[in-house]
């Protein structure tokens, strides 16, 4: 069996399309949420999502445009990422969204994964968090292996007897590395890769939206430096680690 897995397209087709031709020919794809949001390409990327056949869980972001009621008329000037695109998904499109599961259940080489956007109430995940305090954000998720995307990094631990995985971005890289994450399971064993794609094109692709000054230079800085000042941050917090610092603490640190 291999399987692709694949999180957080938002809305990036070109980076969506290479993730595909790279990972190559699969037996099974699993899609770990937010197939829309801070891209240019949502309703393609829907579109593609669902001739993939994925297996897919629903993302913050495909369920903050889901609940929006109707259909938004086409905007001259659109003032959000959200706003705009509600107004380029059809009645149809919102549906879908709104009919994806929370949690998918994988079997995979004899063992079960609960496969989902991301542990209800925890904050954005990180490589560099201790164990106690990574295990501690999945207390609320039953199961012996979690799979899961939101964070925008690649975690893969074992914390407490249970596996906590994170699959890298497709559409927005956070950790400076420009390229689309996703990750390929054969025979129970995991691994992430990473591929290129045209960013100057989604450049373009996002300039044509005409979205406002300084909002757009923003999002287009983000696609070329995978950083951004406030979703690229490192953990901990700089007040977190005054307070870790002064009481002692020791940071531990694994593989991503």
């Amino acid at each position: 069996m291999k399987r692709l897995w694949i999180a957080d397209v938002h809305a990036n087709l070109r980076a969506f399309e290479a993730v595909l031709d790279d990972a190559g020919s699969v037996d099974e794809i699993v899609f770990l949420g937010d197939i829309v949001g801070f891209g240019p390409h949502p309703s393609a990327c829907l579109e593609l999502l669902r001739r993939i056949e994925a297996r897919a869980a629903v993302g913050n972001h495909d369920s903050s445009i889901a609940a929006r009621r109707g259909r938004a008329p086409r905007l001259s000037t659109p003032v959000d990422w959200d706003e705009w695109t509600l107004s380029q998904l059809t009645r149809e499109q919102l549906a879908y969204l709104a009919s994806l599961p929370e949690a998918l259940s994988i079997s995979s080489d004899g063992r079960e994964i609960v496969a989902m956007h991301h542990p209800p109430g925890a904050p954005y995940l990180h490589p560099a968090m201790p164990d106690d305090v990574l295990a501690a954000h999945f207390k609320g998720v039953s199961g012996a292996e979690v799979f899961c995307g939101h964070s925008h990094r690649a975690i893969d631990r074992r914390v407490e007897g249970r596996r906590l995985v994170c699959i890298p971005a497709v559409g927005q890289s956070r950790n400076g590395d420009v390229r689309a994450g996703y990750a390929i399971e054969q025979d129970g064993e995991l691994q992430f890769r990473f591929v290129s794609y045209d960013i100057e094109q989604v450049v373009r692709d996002i300039e044509a939206i005409g979205l406002p000054e300084p909002f757009g230079t923003r999002w287009i800085g983000f696609l070329r430096k995978g950083y951004d000042a406030v979703w690229s941050r490192e953990w901990p917090p700089h007040e977190e680690a005054a307070t870790l610092s002064a009481s002692g603490a020791v940071l531990g640190r694994s593989k991503a």
